[in-house]
């Protein structure tokens, strides 16, 4: 039995984890990310056609943390973004020429940003990836938690950081109180080719049973995130792809012309997890273990990402004052920077997941009569555009561009 100490150890080698690793080694901290997937696995292309819309100030932080320049050519700036509802005049078009003539953000393959995340973590050397194993349990006291992996290796740390997604074991283990709610909708992802060009224009489209959202992409391609009502989706995804491809395109009118599907897809049934607490001893949690919310906004992993950021600060800010990084103390102001975040993007996607799923004539006319409205109000349009660039608030460190000096 080998016994191993670390500052902070990770559950969950997703892009959550990784970026989370790369981020703590930045403090010099030792990390080791345990991840239950071999290496191999996770490196080897899965035809995972799923995509993240990278903010603004996430790819501020991607470039701080000195990927992004590993990534750029294959991420595809988002210009506009055009929101909209089926048979309603009422839209809301948002420009870059109102951001600065910046992008509001960037489509890439998520297996893209995995590939990266671990190469990079790889060549850090004080990042520890020990995959292939999973947690058979683990205790906390006054100052170190110890995990048992299935090799019968033991890890101890002062901080464990589950990132191990929405149905996160350890939140269960530790029977933190945690939201669900089925929204009965499932996601239908696919790529596709289309004939007209997309102009960095993204496009999301309400409709009764969810929002369909085309997504640029490079090479003229589009990420596409079709979501229904689950017995809906079903039968979609029974249709020729002849048929399937013909629905998805009548829904936002035909705009990039004929489509076709690159791979296959795959299907997401959506719901909302929601802790109510993401701390514990010596334990917090980020990503989807902490958070698991509606894709109708594409704002799931610039969540996770803000969760790393603000915790990077509490943990560089410890290191300068002598605290325990695993400190309760220091967990609970971690926890505290997170609770207007967390809890309005939650609020959020699924109030806007709700109005958008009512068929309601008197709803479907007052939402038209708001879409125009946001549409028309300058200042009021600027702040949607801020909040979806992830520039609202007091930003920390990695989001403004900065890495956190623990002796500063």
């Amino acid at each position: 039995m080998v016994h191993t100490q670390f500052d902070c150890i990770i559950l969950g080698g997703g892009l959550i984890g990784l970026t989370a690793a790369l981020a703590l080694s930045k403090l010099d901290l030792n990390i080791a990310i345990v991840e239950r997937n071999p290496l191999e696995k996770l490196r080897k292309s899965s035809g995972d056609q799923r995509t993240s819309a990278i903010s603004a100030s996430g790819k501020v932080m991607l470039d701080t943390l000195g990927i992004w320049d590993l990534l750029k050519s294959n991420a595809e700036p988002i210009l506009d973004i055009r929101v909209s509802e089926k048979n309603t005049k009422g839209f809301v078009h948002y420009s870059h020429v109102d951001a600065d003539n910046e992008p509001m953000g960037y489509i890439i393959e998520n297996e893209i940003i995995k590939k990266t995340l671990i190469d990079s973590n790889k060549a850090s050397p004080n990042v520890s990836l020990i995959f292939g194993q999973s947690v058979n349990g683990f205790s906390s006291g006054d100052s170190a938690i110890q995990l048992e992996l299935s090799d019968s290796n033991l890890l101890n740390g002062s901080l464990l950081i589950a990132a191990d997604g929405a149905n996160s074991p350890i939140r269960t283990l530790t029977g933190l109180k945690t939201t669900k709610i089925d929204y009965k909708q499932t996601s239908i992802v696919f790529t596709v080719n289309h004939t007209l060009p997309h102009n960095g224009v993204a496009h999301e489209r309400f409709l009764p049973g969810g929002p369909i959202a085309f997504l640029p992409m490079t090479d003229q391609r589009s990420s596409v995130v079709w979501t229904e009502k689950t017995s809906i989706a079903k039968e979609l995804t029974n249709l020729d792809t002849e048929d399937f491809l013909r629905g998805a395109s009548i829904r936002i009118d035909d705009c990039l012309g004929k489509l076709s599907i690159i791979g296959s897809w795959a299907t997401y049934p959506l719901s909302l997890t929601y802790a109510e607490n993401i701390i514990e001893d010596r334990l917090v949690l980020v990503g989807d273990a902490a958070h698991r919310i509606h894709p109708i906004a594409g704002q799931g992993l610039n969540l996770g990402l803000r969760d790393i950021a603000h915790l990077v600060d509490k943990l560089a800010q410890a290191q300068h004052t002598g605290l325990d990084v695993g400190s309760y103390e220091v967990l609970r102001r971690f926890q505290s920077s997170r609770l207007v975040d967390n809890t309005s993007l939650v609020a959020a996607t699924d109030g806007l997941n709700r109005l958008f799923s009512n068929d309601s004539r008197v709803i479907k006319l007052l939402r038209g009569v708001g879409l125009s409205g946001v549409n028309m109000v300058g200042p009021l349009k600027r702040v949607f555009m801020r909040a979806a660039m992830g520039h609202l608030g007091q930003l920390p460190s990695l989001l403004e561009g900065t890495l956190p000096h623990p002796t500063s």
